[in-house]
């Protein structure tokens, strides 16, 4: 199959809504998307994955089977899309093919980003020391955005101290959670995951502030916070 010429196409940096020229291609870190004409998967994902990239990691389309001058593979591609991380000029690690599991896609890109203890909340359910984590004195107007894909999930107006020693707000951005039933440790709560990555965020309760009564205890390490333009 004839592959169409080289489209660098950066998509937008967290809560941007338009797309600029990709004219640097040698970042530090990037990700870079192989597509193929007439590929499904390709069209796919683009349409559940990069059509509404709000993550700071920048990403490209490219359509050749070739890496840019400048980016080394560490093997040849075999198969389209073919996502590639690449770090300092060469590459890291890679997801291949995509069949619509957006949650696996977004987990393979979690590990590449987030530290060792972020990966344990996010992907086994486990909770920071309390005190212990990242936004507990955020007062700034601004945005908690999921640290993967950027989407957000709470403003700081939705904020209250609860004396926990976590971040606690009153209400997410609608559609931004999903909410599950967890009895583990003989407990029996209601688990808050980010909607678009999957990623266990902490666990709401019913003694939370008015308007909505409602506490989400949020393990911070797992939020990334955006301040407000001046």
């Amino acid at each position: 199959m004839k592959w169409f010429n080289t489209i660098l196409l950066l998509l937008t940096l967290p809560l941007s809504a338009c797309a600029k020229e990709q004219t640097h291609m040698n970042d530090s870190q990037q990700l870079i998307v192989f597509t193929a004409p007439e590929c499904s998967s390709c069209i796919q994902f683009k349409r559940d994955i990069m059509n509404d990239w709000r993550a700071e990691l920048p990403m490209s389309e490219i359509g050749d089977s070739k890496a840019p001058a400048g980016l080394t593979f560490e093997k040849p591609l075999f198969a389209t899309p073919t996502v590639v991380l690449f770090k300092q000029g060469q590459e890291v690690s890679r997801y291949t093919g995509y069949d619509g599991d957006k949650k696996r896609f977004w987990q393979w890109l979690g590990f590449q980003l987030l530290t060792p203890e972020q990966q344990r909340i996010a992907f086994e359910q486990g909770t920071e020391r309390p005190f212990s984590g990242s936004h507990l004195d955020e007062k700034r107007p601004g945005t908690f955005v999921d640290p993967i894909t950027g989407t957000p999930i709470f403003r700081t107006d939705t904020k209250f101290n609860s004396g926990t020693g976590w971040p606690s707000f009153f209400n997410p951005i609608e559609g931004s959670i999903t909410y599950h039933e967890d009895n583990a440790h003989g407990m029996k709560r209601v688990e808050v995951r980010s909607a678009s990555s999957g990623i266990h965020l902490g666990h709401v309760f019913d003694d939370g502030p008015p308007p909505t009564g409602k506490r989400y205890c949020i393990n911070g390490k797992v939020l990334k916070f955006i301040p407000d333009n001046p």
